[in-house]
Parts: C-alpha cells; sequence; structure tokens
C-alpha cells in the first residue's frame, strides 16, 4: 500500500477528478461513508455523536458523515466552526444541501466566542463519541485562535474521538505537531495512509488507523517513493511450506556471532533463524565460547574458530567462514560481536568475498564506526539493521538528527551504501538500494528490551535462506517481529525470549484472513479487529 504526501494525494485526487471524470463531490461522498461505516461498527456508550467541522475538504466530509449518520438513526449533534455558506467547492455541494434541508446544527462562529465554546464543551459532555473533522492535511502553521479552543476542548472531554482523515493539529508529512493536536482513538484516512500518521509524535496521536477506499485507483501513484508493509503483503511473500519439503529445502543459515559476556545475542539471533522457518542454522563463533552455545541450541550446528584475543575473532577466521558460507544461503554477522578492530578488518574481507547475501547487524555495525564506506565494497546483496544510535555512528550524525529524519536517512543511505537498511525504532523504516522507502506499522513496547534487535536479524536472515529477495525479507522480517511483540500486550515484564516464543503465534495469524469493519474499510495494524476499544480478544 502506497504512502502519499499531502501534495501527492491532492494531485491524485485532482487526477482521479479531472482525467478519469470522477467527480470531487463523489470522493468525499465515498470518504463520508467510510467515515460513517466505521462510526457505526464501533462501541461506545452512549450512542450519541458529537461532530465538528472545519472549513475545508476535511469538514465536508463530516458534513455529509452527519447526513448519512442521521440517515442510519444515530443521535448526533453538528458543529461548524465557519457558517454553512462560508463553505466551498465539494464541501460547498454538502453545505447547500444540508442548508435546504434545514440540517439541525450549530455554528461556533455564530456567537461571541466563549458563550458558543461553552456550548460546545457542555455538549461534548453528553457525547459518547466525537468525530473530528476540524482540520485536514492541508495544514501548514501553527494551530491558533478558534481552532486551537477547540482542540483544547475535544481534548479535554471524556469520549473517545475518531478523526477524519488526520487528527486535526498534526501535519501530514512529518507527523509534527503544529502547536497543539486533537489525541484521537481512531482514525480513517482516505485512499492512502500519510506519512504523518506513521511517523511520530503524528502515530501516537491518530490511534488505531484505518485506510478508507473511496475509488481513488492505486496506477495514478505506482511510482510514489513510500509504501507501507501490510499483513496481506507478508502473507503473500512467505513462501509456501510443502508437505514433501525437507530441512535442506527450507534454507540454510550462517550466523557469525558472539563474544565473552554476550553470548545470549548468538543464540538470540540463531534461534530466531530456526523459528522463522530455515532448515538448518550453523553457529560461527569464538572457539572458547561454542562448548557452552552447544549446551544451549541443541538444534543449531556450531563452528568454532579462531580467537585473535578472549571472544574476538578477526580476518584469522575468514577462510572457515567462506567455506561454510559457501554451503548456505545467506550469513548473519554481528549479534554479540565484539566491536574491536580485528572485527571491523574481518569485515573488510568478508563483505568483497561472500559468496551469499548479509545480514549486518549491532557489534559488525559498531565496528564500522567511520568505516562506513566498507558496506559499500559488499559483491552480495546487503541488508544492516541499525538502531537510531548505530546509524548515527555510521552516518556521521547524532541520534537526534537520525530521528528528525527516519525517512531521508533511511532513503539517502540506502541508495549510499548500495544496501536494505532497516532502520528500527518506533515505527521501522526499510530504505531500498533504488529509492524507495517501506514503513513498518507493527511493534511496540515489548520489543524495547535488550535481545530483540538479534531475533530481528535471524529473522531476516531465515526468510532470505527460503528465498525471498533481501528487502522483501526485511520488510516481511520486520512485520512479523512486530507483531510477535504486539501479540504479547503493552504490559511490561517481558524478555526477548517472549517475543521468539511468539514467532510462531505470529506467523500462524498471518494466515487468517485480516479484514476491517467493512470491504472498504483497511486496518493498518492486523490487530485493529476490535469492536470494545481493546485488543483483548485478539491475544
Amino acid at each position: 500500500m502506497k504512502i502519499l504526501t499531502a501534495a501527492a494525494m491532492r494531485e491524485a485526487d485532482r487526477q482521479t477528478a479531472q482525467q478519469l471524470g470522477l467527480p470531487g463531490v463523489v470522493l468525499m461522498e465515498s470518504a463520508a461513508m467510510r467515515l460513517a461505516e466505521l462510526v457505526l461498527s464501533l462501541d461506545f456508550q452512549p450512542r450519541r455523536v458529537v461532530l465538528i467541522a472545519g472549513p475545508g475538504n476535511n469538514g465536508g466530509d463530516a458534513l455529509a458523515a452527519a447526513r448519512l449518520l442521521r440517515a442510519a438513526g444515530t443521535p448526533l449533534s453538528l458543529w461548524t466552526t465557519v457558517p454553512l455558506e462560508a463553505y466551498r467547492g465539494d464541501a460547498g455541494i454538502n453545505a447547500r444541501f444540508l442548508q435546504a434541508c434545514a440540517f439541525p446544527l450549530r455554528c461556533l462562529a455564530g456567537a461571541p466566542r466563549g458563550e458558543a465554546l461553552d456550548s460546545f464543551r457542555a455538549d461534548l459532555e453528553q457525547a459518547g463519541l466525537v468525530v473530528d473533522g476540524l482540520l485536514g492535511t492541508g495544514l501548514s502553521r501553527p494551530v491558533e485562535g478558534l481552532a486551537a479552543a477547540v482542540i483544547e476542548a475535544i481534548n479535554d472531554c471524556a469520549a473517545p474521538v475518531l478523526a477524519v482523515d488526520i487528527p486535526s493539529g498534526v501535519n501530514a508529512d512529518s507527523g509534527a505537531v503544529m502547536g497543539c493536536a486533537v489525541r484521537a482513538r481512531w482514525t480513517v484516512t482516505f485512499a492512502f495512509p500519510k506519512p504523518g500518521l506513521l511517523l511520530y509524535p503524528g502515530a501516537d496521536y491518530c490511534g488505531e488507523l484505518f485506510v478508507g477506499e473511496i475509488n481513488v485507483p492505486s496506477f495514478l501513484v505506482e511510482r510514489e517513493p513510500m509504501a507501507l508493509t501490510t499483513a496481506g503483503w507478508v502473507r503473500e511473500m512467505l513462501p509456501l511450506r510443502q508437505a514433501e519439503m525437507h530441512k535442506g529445502d527450507a534454507g540454510r543459515v550462517l550466523v557469525v556471532a558472539g563474544s565473552t559476556g554476550m553470548t545470549g545475542a548468538a543464540v538470540l539471533a540463531a534461534r530466531a533463524a530456526l523459528q522463522g522457518g530455515a532448515g538448518l542454522v550453523y553457529l560461527a563463533a569464538p572457539e572458547n565460547l561454542c562448548p557452552s552455545l552447544e549446551a544451549r541450541l541443541l538444534e543449531v550446528i556450531t563452528l568454532p574458530l579462531p580467537e585473535t584475543a578472549p571472544g574476538v575473532i578477526g580476518p584469522a577466521a575468514l577462510p572457515l567462514i567462506l567455506e561454510q558460507a559457501g554451503l548456505c544461503h545467506v550469513m548473519a554477522v554481528g549479534p554479540g560481536l565484539a566491536a574491536a578492530p580485528e572485527t571491523a578488518a574481518l569485515l573488510a574481507e568478508l563483505l568483497p568475498q561472500s559468496p551469499v547475501p548479509l545480514v549486518l547487524d549491532a557489534g559488525a555495525l559498531s565496528a564500522l564506526t567511520g568505516r562506513s564506506e566498507v558496506l559499500s565494497q559488499a559483491r552480495q546483496p546487503l541488508v544492516i539493521t541499525p538502531h537510531p544510535g548505530e546509524m548515527g555512528r555510521l552516518a556521521g550524525l547524532s541520534t537526534a538528527v537520525v530521528q528528525q529524519s527516519r525517512l531521508e536517512a533511511a532513503r539517502r543511505f540506502a541508495r549510499e551504501w548500495s544496501c536494505t537498511l532497516v532502520l528500527k525504532g518506533a515505527h521501522t523504516v526499510i530504505g531500498a538500494p533504488g529509492g524507495a522507502v517501506y514503513i513498518n506499522p507493527t511493534g511496540g513496547p515489548a520489543l524495547a528490551t535488550a535481545g530483540t534487535g538479534d531475533l530481528l536479524t535471524g529473522l531476516i536472515a531465515s526468510l532470505i535462506a527460503q528465498g525471498l529477495a533481501p528487502t522483501g525479507a526485511a520488510r516481511a522480517g520486520a512485520f512479523i517481529h512486530g507483531l510477535a511483540g504486539d501479540l504479547l500486550g503493552p504490559g511490561r515484564g517481558h524478555s526477548a525470549a517472549d517475543v521468539l516464543a511468539a514467532f510462531p503465534r505470529a506467523f500462524e495469524y498471518l494466515e487468517q484472513p485480516i479484514s476491517g469493519p467493512s470491504p472498504y474499510l483497511k486496518p493498518v495494524h492486523p490487530l485493529s479487529l476490535y469492536r470494545d476499544g481493546s485488543r483483548d480478544n485478539f491475544l
């Protein structure tokens, strides 16, 4: 599913109306139908809705939805921030229709400011649901005046909020909060998601996100560089498990990992490769660590490597690694490796000579601090999985700068280093060598614990071994890894081992058809199929 900036969405709307002949008012009616469908599917008490419509097309969606909800028998009240006669274009068509039908509504601009807002707040106290159609994706300056006062009143009320297209006050492209913003429990965006709904802090304001189909054809946006990884896409990408297959058919992974005090990282990466579906996993580690690793990894074959210092491997290990890699389909390097000069020297020789694709993480990336040019020397496809701190050290940027420009950082350095770059975090961003960028919607607080990155490394390697292209494996791996964490719930107390144990449940969940409240409403997160406002019945 493509992700469109506000400008790209406006252009897609324009082409749909002017070139394909589907009028804008029809698109607005479709948006209103999606909004009404979601309202009618939600369980909220009392069953009374307060809608607030701003002056633009976002407000027009709310005006049209109010008409549909009233026809469905939903008790509601409709507020506007401008008189009906002030609406223009497609929103104006809906406003004039309501006016002709004497639709009951109240205008915040039609009375003294304090008096009108007091009435609005009193109405909010009686609501079971608030529909926010105040400001849309065109917002480009800080919110102030009446709009800011309305947002404050909405956030102060107890009722949950459903945002129309985007929570009012959130920048559609960056996710920045423009002074203040509505905190929504749900957001229904139209046609395609916008970056600001998936980038923080905006993602924190939109709640559960749905994409409503309004008949903007996907072929109009085929060349857009951003896309969202969806459960349906991952399901289609996963290799089939044939009844007659054996372990040799399921892929062979070589993991190069571990150092003194960091054997756990090697164990987690190797186990993740196995539980990700690989048929055979080999663990190459410093020779003195192998006895303890063998005791903890009954299904993994160990390969002792010569050490240059206790727990540290260097270029002397290269022949053994290359020999074993020649028998495998992919190599994962880095979990628990010492970030030592010897490691950097090994990588400088390994990347140009590896016979198989590589996945680099953790110690391997830290060892290359100040030597990122080594990444461009890889002979085979390369995937790197840095967290923001590792990304900053590789790129010579501060962590803050990386976090402020996650999309651009992933895009720029994936191209510069000719690799697939998995920039971990909320939400994980995957940059492809050709310039495409993908956002992963899964993953939450359960992943904020030591060792989960090692699981991701092993899982991506496992999917490559099973036949997925490196960028596809990175996207699918990030989704499954995040879903496994989300299946544990939002509570504390989970470890990386718990996330690993949830891998089978995540795969099983992906085998189920995932749909929304209607065929035209798609949940962005596969656990968004609720009716009572919680995920408990899906865990």
